[in-house]
């Protein structure tokens, strides 16, 4: 009886294919067996397309197969919209994301499997198998379609265990090299030898010692990583990524077991540019400012300011003209975050400081009548022009849109934590959200666990309306004012009404309903640090100062780098928070956490950090 290649493929991943779910291979007997962390969403999609040669960039993939047609189920189609459905695009492969922990992706604590996972990673795993076929990395002979049965299978054959090795970012066990060649030989002798390719590729992407970056097992908390493993914890921490030849090479070649030879990779990963969308990739997780695609002002607020009335003539206006502002709006504010990270850390001062507060940025035509006059053109640097996908009256659109250097009115706009997308996600469709803002300040910036706010509480916030009396800084402080309130309000509002002059696009306003904006303040933090301020600004130049938020911004990477949720007082972190205190270089603060002992430990002491 032959099987279908889904059944066949779901054998022979719960058969055992990959060992890493039972004991070590013989290779690594004796060696240590970290606690499993699972590849996130973004980084199965990174290793898909380096372990295939092919571009972080569908557009440029080649067409999907006609193999894959023949061995990649398609989902089931929608009712009365599509038949037969679409096949999905070349990359990247759509996954849920993680429910995370500490804000992050790819933290052990925030990943928990469910079936619609699992059922995702065989949909994956079948689509990308295909993709062998044409990867100009996979055959390790030239022109292997050409070539004579017997050498084609020799060749094959041969290449499935070398992007086995890769795939699994270690050497192979002898049990785990006999299986693969046997399941290998079984496709060969069902299927055409371009199907038994894709098949056994595709098994290869669903096995454990590809899906986990540090695989199940059981050892003591002290005991190190070994040097694969630690290739592998590197490449993922600075790339969100499988490591390179290079890295395999020093792993292989025991340059990993001193702190010179991790130092060394260390710094020449961050040299390279598939570090920069992966620390760009933090800092959106870090703020939250991934988030801003989902914005939703209101039209009657902010329609005007685009040239639309508040008065809608017919619901079609509606359904046309709001959305098509919006939708290029949302992405433009998270492409300008994107640049303004990578410039602080890249190529300018690389500073904490120079995040918090640096004065350059990017605006499009979009965000312009957000911006106003707080920017000058910047001559001495390139515009960016990137491809962006939205929505508009059910049709999705694709169109490139351009963003200019621009510097920022050092008086109105400082770093990161005023840009517009930051102050977006912090605001309600009419009104600034002070209490959102400070929250995110608090527990993002300086690491405090603020809890859940009382039950319905919702009901006592100010009506998020145009008609109001009074400012928004007053209507949110006679709200909170209550005694059972204020114990946490007096925190949270003055690290959110410090931003004040930002309204809920993140336009700077000199007036509030009529009245001058009041964003003055001060904060004390916990270790008894005292924060005064007039507005945001100078908010901003407090925080990058504080010796609290730059431990809370080291910690937030450490956990990162770990995978784990690292306790506050863990033995270890301290002297990474002190080198970062003395020396505010983010690439100096993640050499140092590669080169930790932390680091090169198979987990890291959890607990709640909780500190209010």
């Amino acid at each position: 009886m032959k099987l279908d290649p889904r059944t066949i493929l779901l054998l022979f991943c719960a058969a055992g294919f990959a060992q890493s779910a039972g004991a070590a291979p013989p290779e690594a007997a004796g060696t240590h067996q970290p606690a499993p962390l699972a590849l996130t969403p973004t980084e199965y999609n990174n290793t898909v397309a380096d372990l295939l040669g092919f571009p972080r960039d569908g557009d440029l993939w080649p067409k999907r197969p006609p193999v894959a047609d023949r061995i990649s189920p398609r989902r089931t189609a929608s009712k009365g919209v599509f038949s037969p459905p679409p096949p999905p695009d070349p990359w990247p492969w759509p996954f849920p994301a993680e429910p995370g922990a500490d804000g992050f992706e790819g933290i052990a604590q925030g990943q928990s499997p469910s079936s619609y996972q699992v059922e995702e990673l065989h949909l994956a795993g079948m689509h990308f198998g295909s993709f062998a076929l044409l990867s100009p990395t996979f055959f390790n002979c030239p022109g292997w379609s050409d070539l004579p049965a017997a050498e084609r299978e020799a060749c094959a054959a041969t290449s499935i265990l070398r992007f086995a090795v890769r795939a699994y970012r270690r050497p192979l066990g002898d049990g785990e090299r006999g299986r693969i060649q046997a399941f290998w030989q079984a496709q060969l002798a069902a299927e055409p030898i371009d199907e038994a390719v894709a098949l056994t590729v595709a098994g290869i992407l669903q096995s454990p010692a590809f899906h986990f970056k540090l695989e199940p097992g059981g050892a003591s908390d002290a005991e190190q990583l070994d040097p694969w493993q630690l290739a592998t914890r590197l490449s993922y921490f600075v790339w969100d990524s499988m490591p390179d030849e290079e890295l395999f090479r020093a792993a292989g070649a025991g340059e990993l077991e001193t702190t010179e030879g991790v130092e060394r990779q260390a710094r020449r990963l961050l040299d390279d540019p598939k570090a920069r969308p992966a620390v760009v990739h933090f800092h959106h997780q870090w703020l939250g400012t991934d988030q801003v695609l989902l914005i939703a002002p209101a039209r009657r607020a902010f329609g005007p300011r685009f040239g639309l009335s508040r008065v809608l003539r017919n619901a079609r206006d509606d359904d046309t003209k709001w959305p098509s502002i919006i939708g290029p709006i949302r992405h433009s504010m998270k492409l300008e975050t994107e640049l303004f990270v990578e410039e602080a850390i890249f190529d300018r001062e690389g500073t904490f400081t120079e995040l918090m507060t640096g004065n350059h940025g990017y605006m499009s035509r979009n965000t312009a009548p957000i911006y106003g006059d707080t920017t000058t053109a910047d001559e001495g640097r390139d515009a960016v022009t990137r491809q962006i996908e939205y929505v508009t009256a059910s049709v999705g659109r694709k169109r490139p849109l351009t963003l200019d250097p621009v510097r920022f009115d050092p008086g109105k706009r400082a770093g990161v934590l005023t840009l517009p997308s930051v102050m977006a996600i912090g605001a309600y469709a009419v009104q600034p959200g002070p209490i959102p803002r400070g929250v995110r300040i608090l527990e993002r910036i300086a690491c405090m666990e603020m809890g859940e706010p009382i039950e319905g509480v919702e009901s006592a916030l100010p009506p998020d309306a145009l008609g109001v009396e009074s400012t928004n800084r007053e209507r949110t402080a006679a709200a909170t004012k209550p005694s059972e309130c204020n114990s946490c309000h007096r925190r949270i509002n003055p690290a959110g009404f410090a931003f004040e002059h930002y309204d809920a696009l993140g336009a700077w306003r000199a007036e509030d309903n009529g009245q001058p904006v009041d964003a003055s303040g001060s904060l004390r933090l916990p270790g008894a640090e005292e924060l005064t301020f007039s507005d945001g600004v100078g908010f901003a130049h407090e925080l990058a100062a504080s010796r609290r938020v730059r431990d809370c911004y080291a910690l937030h990477w450490t956990r990162y780098a770990l995978g784990s949720h690292l306790d506050r007082s863990a033995p270890g972190l301290e002297p990474i928070q002190e080198r970062f205190r003395e020396n505010d270089s983010v690439r100096e603060l993640l050499v140092s956490i590669a080169t930790s002992d932390l680091f090169r430990q198979r987990a890291a002491e959890t607990g709640s950090g909780v500190d209010g």
